[in-house]
């Protein structure tokens, strides 16, 4: 949250990556962009290095190997609710906990179809390998009166602490948990309405890669609060059935808040931390409603340091990507096709409340409106929170003029100052290319 009349004040000590002098002439004038790509690429780099030195220190531990008839490893083939569309999540649960108990370890799954109707909870320390031909799909029926299907695949928290009250705050949640697909691998939402595949929140040190996930009906793909040092790379996200609002993202970028009634797990806190060190990199998304974003924002929590690098996004009924009370985000590389079928109007990328962001060389093709930049205030649910407004430096400004339009209707950034105000106080800023 960037309050209009605090701007200066509020963030005149901050580190700024795109802080630049372009007033300074000689050597680095000269040079600024390739110091600029070096340090980013380097940061991101030792960033990555860290995550994954950190996932692979931990997740250690046995290896238990599934497959579509493995028993669960406790009691629970014996409960009358024990059944042909429970089998499998009974089954995965009972090891999952098992490796709670251990401390953590690897499930790897072998090729076949599991079908979860009930949430997975995934500990600390656990890497859950999905072999090449694994199909997982949500199930609607529990085949019982006792309970219904949840609303969640995999929940990252620890099944002892699930079923408790605010037992997780800012990052103290569960860590180390890498989720991996070798091969073809699906995680199949089943256009099951309101579900979400993966719940992260108060968690540390993620990893998910090579994995397809599909078919969604107006929840997520991934619902990421309150999350530090995430890695989704390798992925696609793919095809939906319209939500009501139609704004819902494959990747949502959240904070658990009451307020804003965006995020459903008691077992959090409720302390509305936002996420931090998140990198989505060459992934695919299409027929999507919205590929990654936020759509609710809580008072003064930015999400800092969420790098989308190097993906493709295609077919978005909205603005592709939506940022909201952001902190110097990077977003670079990517190709956006098809927004809205050229709906005049919507934004290969839309931005309200960020401080500096790092947006260059993407590929816009097929989009009204580039890039556009606005004041932005929660409706509904969360709009007790005040007007959020941007502060970006004329560096970040010129480093954003490096990106590229092809059939488009405005090929310059709409930078609006004012709240609800689109003509008046409204930079176009034309694109260098």
């Amino acid at each position: 949250m960037i309050h209009k009349k605090k701007l200066v004040g509020n963030h005149q000590g901050s580190v700024n990556k795109c802080q630049d002098d372009y007033e300074h002439k000689g050597y680095y004038k000269k040079y600024r962009k390739k110091f600029i790509l070096l340090f980013t690429i380097l940061i991101a780099c030792i960033l990555i290095q860290n995550i994954h030195i950190a996932i692979s220190a931990r997740a250690s531990g046995k290896v238990y190997k599934i497959t579509t008839s493995t028993k669960p490893c406790d009691s629970s083939a014996k409960y009358t609710t024990y059944n042909k569309y429970t089998k499998h999540y009974y089954t995965l649960l009972s090891y999952l906990k098992k490796l709670e108990e251990e401390g953590g370890g690897t499930l790897e799954l072998s090729k076949g179809t599991y079908t979860i109707t009930n949430t997975l909870y995934v500990p600390s320390n656990v890497t859950i390998k999905l072999k090449d031909g694994v199909k997982i799909v949500k199930g609607k029926k529990s085949g019982t009166s006792k309970f219904t299907a949840s609303k969640s695949i995999f929940q990252f928290c620890g099944y002892s602490k699930s079923s408790k009250k605010g037992v997780y705050k800012k990052y103290n949640g569960e860590s180390n948990i890498s989720l991996i697909g070798e091969g073809t691998v699906s995680i199949d939402m089943n256009y099951d309405e309101d579900a979400v595949g993966i719940m992260m929140c108060h968690n540390r040190n993620i990893k998910i890669t090579g994995i397809t996930f599909q078919n969604m009906y107006s929840g997520h793909f991934i619902e990421m609060d309150a999350s530090k040092n995430v890695i989704v790379k390798n992925c696609t996200f793919k095809n939906h059935k319209d939500s009501y609002n139609n704004n819902k993202e494959a990747i949502n970028l959240d904070t658990p808040d009451k307020s804003t009634n965006g995020f459903h797990a008691d077992w959090s806190s409720y302390d509305k931390t936002a996420n931090e060190n998140v990198i989505i990199s060459n992934c695919t998304f299409k027929n999507l409603e919205r590929s990654i974003g936020t759509h609710k924002y809580s008072q003064n929590e930015l999400h800092t340091n969420v790098q989308i690098l190097n993906n493709t996004i295609t077919n978005c009924d909205q603005d592709a990507i939506r940022i909201m009370n952001w902190k110097e985000p990077i977003i670079k590389g990517n190709t956006i096709t098809n927004v809205g079928n050229k709906k005049n109007g919507l934004r290969a990328i839309l931005i309200s409340g960020v401080i500096n962001p790092q947006i260059s060389d993407n590929l816009f093709k097929s989009v009204s409106r580039p890039i556009q930049i606005m004041p932005w205030k929660n409706i509904g649910d969360g709009d007790e929170y005040d007007i959020i407004y941007s502060f970006i430096s004329d560096a970040c400004i010129e480093i954003m003029k490096n990106n590229k339009l092809i059939d488009g209707d405005e090929y310059f950034i709409r930078y609006s100052k004012e709240y609800n105000e689109y003509k008046n106080n409204t930079e176009k800023i034309p694109l260098k290319s």
